[in-house]
């Protein structure tokens, strides 16, 4: 997409927005509620019309009809009709226009076991999720829409939907992944892009985030009496933020671990852990930092 905007009336939705979502990867699409995500997917399927810019499905315009055949979308708050049993509503799908594999959604009810011969709305919350992901996934589209698919998923299905990604990416597919929590998208996506009040702000890879990221760190000294002057030496370093109790510091700090452990040479330690580092606390700076905070009337 290039350049677009998207107002509902004088409410800004998406502004100059330019993205685009290579085929093979998952591009994360992060943003507190009322960022702009929802309204980006469905600018995409060409539900909402933008008043700026172009969006491109592969090569055709989305205003395209025929470019809704390589799309997949699955919303956050899918509603199903609930009197058809999952047979019907799955041909029923497929009749509209759904595109989907008949082989590729046996492997995916038996894979995820689905009882379709049930009415939609007598099956449990997970498994009419789980006739969401059939009907996002049985298509093989070369794009997918995913709109906060995960809220409300148990564990086992939060796994289960997670491999369905990684097997679309090595299949080609380009995904776009819209979530408001980082830690959900750490082992998900290749990169992200990050949308504050309709404006998109950065779009980094995991590593480059994961760079911004302060990194936590437990260091235990053999001797209790070296752990209050390591942590003072530690403190003194820029970046550095350390405490210090029962001969336990816990650090944190930005850029290269080479300078701490330097300094912990000169001290009696008996081992380090790495805690790891927050990338919400990363996330939560594109949102509160004025740095980034959309220009007014620009």
């Amino acid at each position: 997409m290039r350049g677009v905007t998207v107002m509902y009336g004088s409410a800004r939705g998406i502004e100059d927005v330019s993205l685009s979502v290579p085929a093979g990867q998952v591009t994360g699409l992060l943003g507190p509620s009322g960022s702009g995500k929802t309204t980006l997917l469905r600018a995409v399927l060409d539900l909402i019309h933008p008043q700026r810019g172009a969006i491109d499905i592969v090569t055709t315009s989305s205003k395209d009809r025929r470019a809704r055949a390589n799309v997949a979308y699955l919303p956050g708050d899918l509603s199903l009709p609930g009197r058809l049993t999952g047979q019907a509503l799955l041909r029923r799908f497929s009749a509209a226009g759904g595109g989907l594999d008949p082989a590729r959604v046996k492997v995916l009810t038996d894979r995820l076991r689905i009882d379709l011969t049930r009415p939609v709305g007598t099956l449990s919350k997970g498994n009419r999720q789980k006739v969401g992901l059939v009907l996002a996934f049985a298509k093989n589209a070369r794009v997918l829409l995913l709109d906060e698919p995960t809220s409300g998923l148990d564990p086992l299905l939060q796994r289960e939907f997670a491999t369905l990604v990684h097997e679309a990416v090595n299949d080609g597919a380009a995904v776009l992944l819209s979530s408001h929590v980082m830690s959900e998208l750490e082992d998900l996506a290749d990169r992200v892009a990050v949308l504050r009040e309709g404006r998109l702000v950065a779009v980094e890879t995991i590593d480059q985030l994961r760079a911004r990221a302060r990194q936590r760190i437990r260091i235990r000294t053999i001797d209790a009496n070296d752990t209050d002057a390591c942590c003072d030496s530690l403190a003194q370093l820029p970046g550095v933020k350390a405490h210090a109790a029962d001969a336990v510091i816990d650090a944190t700090f930005t850029g290269e671990v080479d300078r701490i452990i330097k300094t912990l040479a000169e001290y009696s330690v008996q081992s380090i852990e790495s805690v790891g580092g927050e990338l919400d606390e990363v996330l939560l700076d594109f949102y509160s930092d004025e740095r980034y905070a959309p220009k007014v009337g620009g």
